[in-house]
């Protein structure tokens, strides 16, 4: 007896939490956009990760940027064994390069992560660093962001232009 009303009981806590609204993902249409527009690459020594670098492409992904001259990136990046000095740190960091389609970034703005644009970025850790990239804008259907390290090789994250 005690079994069957624990079963009961089970099944009518499990059919009341069905038909309640789902919230494990969110309906906000540029949360959606972010994730669609970010990617994720990791540089490797063997079967250690030296290097994660997280991209959104915000010209498709936020209104903001929609119309921007330049392509707008955020980017997050974490190397192991970086350097504390603010001056090769990250982005910074003068064993790894960023590219958009062969070009340097022409404007690197460092963020803070308590930054409202690193809120809507869909993975964030407070072991990355985050930064507001600009590269100059090509006429190109596909923008192919390269972050590399001459000993780990290079991951290469693609994205379909937006015109």
């Amino acid at each position: 007896m005690k079994i069957s009303i624990l079963i009961i009981i089970s099944l009518l806590i499990f059919s009341t939490g069905c038909s309640q609204k789902n919230t494990l993902f969110s309906e906000d249409a540029q949360e959606l956009s972010a994730v669609m527009n970010t990617q994720k690459g990791q540089l490797y020594s063997s079967l250690e990760i030296k290097a994660t670098i997280v991209a959104t492409y915000l010209n498709a992904s936020n209104p903001e940027y929609k119309n921007s001259k330049d392509e707008m990136f955020l980017i997050s990046i974490f190397i192991d064994d970086d350097s504390s000095d603010p001056e090769n740190h990250g982005i910074y960091n003068k064993a790894y390069t960023l590219t958009l389609n062969n070009l340097k970034a022409k404007s690197i703005t460092k963020l803070k992560f308590e930054d409202d644009l690193i809120k809507i970025a869909p993975i964030r850790n407070r072991w990355s660093t985050y930064y507001l990239v600009g590269f100059e804008s090509k006429s190109e259907d596909k923008l192919k962001l390269v972050f590399k390290n001459d000993a780990y090789g290079a991951e290469v994250l693609e994205y379909p232009k937006v015109f």
